[in-house]
């Protein structure tokens, strides 16, 4: 009971879309001022296209699809306890954890997955799915849909992150992200990653000075540290030349400390930010070090925008600059 109870508590979802912020919350989705759509009850992952939003309740087993420029909703029955959702240009990808599935909702289609498969990430026309119990990262392609290849990597990784190369998996245990090449689908090496590393995110695209920028929250040492992810030997010594040409650093401190224990990270460009489950307490990140920005907040409950941060307190919803 007091498990259902924590998460009626904490059942909203915020999400930043092309038309503005939308919550769902209570059983309604709203993009607030210009319309509010029924929802789910309980709302978690949440996945925005262009057009469209997509919010799952993965213990009722449900998904409801909402049109963002008319706040038309429509409210589809998925496999067992789905838990990650993605759209792959108009089709709607749900990974359903105790059905082994994805389904491609509104075909009718599904694809058999490895055991506990908890994370999607779409990326070149393809998706793919991390499963934690038998450590298998999976290829799907999207028309035709279909299992393309599979990987065994490690078991029980804590979050994956893709970018248009490689896939890049947290392992706490070993204090490691590692990386499979998404072209090859082979490992393709390994980064050391503080004490306790639980969460990843791409925190910047590839440029002339910098490969992929990964920010990995340790809540073990309440840090969040910052590093490159992978690239050719070719790629490194051209871009360490040219900082050193420019007289320039990486890209500022490494690393950065907070006052809790931090296991979350989101990011949305280079800008990013950190969250504190147990406290539910959410952190912005600038040059000059780290700034609470509320507390007490649900684990779905904020979203970084193209103009700062909102997030759902106490009933309303509040969209606020970070500090610079």
């Amino acid at each position: 009971m007091s498990a259902l109870l924590a998460l009626a508590l904490f059942a909203q979802t915020v999400a930043s879309t092309p038309r503005g912020v939308i919550v769902a919350h209570d059983g309604v989705i709203e993009l607030q001022g210009k319309w509010k759509s029924a929802g789910v009850s309980a709302p978690g992952a949440i996945a925005v296209s262009d057009k469209k939003a997509a919010v799952l309740d993965e213990i009722h087993d449900h998904v409801a699809i909402v049109d963002l420029e008319t706040g038309l909703a429509t409210l589809k029955r998925t496999r067992a306890t789905p838990v990650a959702v993605a759209f792959a240009g108009n089709d709607l990808l749900v990974v359903d954890r105790d059905a082994h599935v994805i389904e491609k909702i509104g075909s009718g289609s599904s694809i058999e997955l490895a055991n506990d498969p908890e994370f999607l990430s779409v990326t070149n026309n393809h998706a793919y799915v991390y499963s934690r119990i038998d450590g298998a990262l999976q290829e799907i392609g999207i028309e035709p849909f279909a299992l393309l290849r599979t990987i065994r990597i490690a078991p029980f990784a804590s979050a994956m992150q893709c970018d248009a190369h490689n896939a890049y998996l947290v392992y706490p245990r070993d204090a490691r992200v590692r990386i499979v090449n998404l072209v090859t689908m082979q490992p393709a090496g390994e980064l050391r990653a503080g004490s306790v590393p639980v969460d990843i995110a791409i925190a910047g695209d590839p440029t002339a000075l910098t490969a992929t920028r990964l920010a990995v929250a340790d809540p073990s040492a309440k840090h969040v540290w910052l590093g490159e992810g992978a690239q050719s030997t070719g790629d490194a010594v051209a871009r360490g030349f040219l900082r050193g040409v420019l007289g320039l650093g990486l890209f500022g401190p490494n690393e950065t400390e907070f006052p809790t224990r931090v296991d979350r990270v989101v990011a949305l460009g280079t800008r990013y930010l950190a969250f504190d489950s147990a406290t539910g307490t959410l952190y912005s990140v600038t040059k000059k070090g780290t700034t609470v920005i509320a507390h007490g907040l649900g684990p779905h409950a904020f979203a970084l925008t193209p103009e700062g941060v909102a997030y759902w307190q106490n009933g309303t919803l509040v969209a606020e600059k970070p500090p610079q």
